[in-house]
């Protein structure tokens, strides 16, 4: 069966919510409280059969995780001359460059406080806060353009899957 990345990734989705929900159950039957015997409910929980289960469902998440790190590690997204890796190791760089960018782009170019002795202290920013807006407007554009191009890769990016 062919399936694309974004296939792949919704698929490993939805078998981890169906472990997380095998789980949640087992959670809830795996043991019961009771006062007599007539009272006591078996809701056929089968610890091994539960196991069996969640085994399966992992190497099934496994195999494609397999696939998907192989893809990424291979595929070339062609706008950033990037592998699927790279650029979500970039995505990532970019994001964080984001955050220092834009907390430094929210400063006042100018304060002063009163110290404990009553002296007046400056602070002046070394930068032009104009910049810091230019280069947050860039950030934004290219990540913007990073996330389509992976989006687009990730949905015309078909793997084979057995």
């Amino acid at each position: 069966m062919k399936m694309c990345n974004a296939e792949i990734m919704k698929k490993v989705k939805l078998l981890e919510q169906s472990k997380n929900d095998i789980l949640m159950q087992e959670e809830r039957i795996h043991q019961v409280t009771y006062q007599d015997e007539k009272d006591r409910f078996d809701y056929g929980y089968s610890f091994l059969q539960t196991r069996e289960k969640v085994g399966q469902i992992n190497a099934e998440v496994r195999k494609l995780k397999r696939l998907l790190n192989y893809s990424n590690a291979t595929t070339k997204v062609p706008e950033f001359e990037m592998t699927l890796g790279e650029c979500l190791v970039y995505l990532a760089q970019l994001n964080r460059e984001m955050a220092v960018v834009s907390h430094m782009a929210e400063k006042v170019p100018t304060t002063t406080r009163s110290t404990y002795g009553g002296a007046v202290e400056y602070t002046v920013l070394n930068y032009e806060k104009g910049e810091c807006q230019t280069r947050l407007n860039e950030i934004h554009n290219k990540i913007a353009k990073l996330q389509l191009a992976i989006d687009r890769t990730n949905l015309t990016n078909i793997i084979e899957v057995e």
